[in-house]
């Protein structure tokens, strides 16, 4: 006795559905996406850049606007130092890689001078990535040059 099952479409529910199609997915050969090659001559033009904080584990603990030009603004990373962007965010230069430490916790722009810049140090969420501050930096030429306070 060779009895057949035949499944009636219409009383599969959405979860049913959903399944078929992962099966359909998980069933299609790797070795199709394997045989995809890269152009090489596309990469080979291609050029390193800094494009910011966008390190791993990089966690951003505070963004400050200039107000008068919101195209001009300040990143503060847990672990990455001060970024500054003049061009909404298309490009940053890092701007405190050279003070003592690179751990940020906020980013104050003063509102009487956009040049006036306050950095404190120290991440507030403090985890083994990231270290201790060494207190708070000013700069009066919008982050070019920095005095520990």
């Amino acid at each position: 006795m060779n009895k057949e099952k035949r499944i009636n479409l219409s009383s599969i529910n959405g979860i049913g559905l959903v399944s078929l199609a992962l099966l359909a997915i998980i069933a299609i050969p790797a070795a199709s996406f394997a045989q995809t090659k890269v152009d090489e001559t596309v990469l080979k033009n291609l050029q390193w850049r800094s494009i910011g904080p966008a390190i791993m584990g990089g966690r951003i603990d505070d963004i400050a606007v200039v107000e008068s030009n919101p195209s001009i603004f300040y990143v503060g990373a847990a672990t990455g130092g001060v970024w500054k962007t003049v061009n909404n965010g298309t490009t940053f230069e890092p701007l405190f890689d050279e003070q003592g430490s690179t751990s940020i916790g906020d980013i104050a722009i003063a509102p009487s001078d956009p040049n006036i810049v306050w950095v404190g140090t120290g991440e507030p969420n403090n985890r083994q990535s990231s270290s201790w501050g060494d207190g708070i930096y000013r700069s009066l030429d919008g982050g070019k040059t920095w005095k520990n306070m």
